[in-house]
């Protein structure tokens, strides 16, 4: 059984509202992390995301910042390089606290390695993630998925893809808890949508060391409100 922290999705358009402020400031207890996205934005604005860090940092909480391409189920519409370049800019912002970078199959090893060891010397701790909203590989393909991912050395492993059988969930389920066991990587591993639920409140039983939840709308498919949540992981941790 291991430790599992809560990150709290927020997908802010601008500015954070007051009631939005609110809704974070009630629930702070049951946060740990905020991932911050900022790829539904139209354009990377290091103005407002400044502005939006300055915000959050009236908590007492980590910050994750995460701009998810749409090749990875985002909204960030940009090639490798645009995205390349817009990390390359949240590397060098020193505000926050961790920073999600996309991995897939088609990543230049030697590049994205580079890139994660930047951001950890600049204090970021970095999570690795893959995004599969069509399906879930084979049990041995997401195992492979981990093992690849970890000879970046990131500090997290994050898996998410889409179930489509209750063998899908297990399958994940089982890749997570194989990993766990041979990596020094803390590991994250989702089966999303409302059949994959089992993942997001049970990660601590499989190795898994954080949980995505949301505030307002969900970010992602099965997203279940941070009090509820929190309250859900708890009881494995009792």
């Amino acid at each position: 059984m291991t430790h599992v922290d809560i990150a709290a999705t927020i997908a802010p358009e601008d500015k954070l509202s007051k009631t939005l402020l609110n809704d974070i400031k009630i629930n702070e207890e049951s946060i740990d992390i905020v991932e911050l996205r900022i790829d539904q934005w139209p354009s990377f604005n290091k103005a407002l995301l400044n502005e939006v860090i300055s915000q959050l940092k009236i908590f007492h909480l980590k910050i994750l910042v995460t701009y998810r391409t749409s090749v990875q189920g985002g909204k960030g519409a940009v090639n490798e390089q645009e995205y390349l370049n817009i990390l390359d800019e949240l590397i060098e912002c020193p505000q926050f606290d961790m920073i999600d970078i996309e991995w897939s199959s088609a990543v230049n090893i030697e590049k994205y390695t580079h890139l994660v060891q930047r951001a950890q010397q600049k204090g970021l701790e970095v999570v690795l993630s893959h995004h599969n909203f069509q399906e879930t590989p084979a049990l041995d393909e997401l195992k492979f998925i981990y093992f690849k991912m970890q000879k970046l050395n990131p500090d997290y492993l994050k898996l998410a893809v889409m179930p489509k059988s209750q063998e899908d969930v297990l399958h994940l389920l089982e890749a997570m808890s194989l990993t766990a066991k041979h990596t020094t990587c803390r590991i994250v591993g989702i089966s999303m949508s409302s059949l994959g639920k089992v993942s997001r409140i049970a990660q601590g039983v499989f190795g898994g060391t954080l949980s995505y939840g949301c505030i307002e709308e969900p970010q992602a498919p099965g997203q279940i409100h941070v009090s509820k949540l929190k309250s859900m992981v708890s009881f494995y941790e009792d």
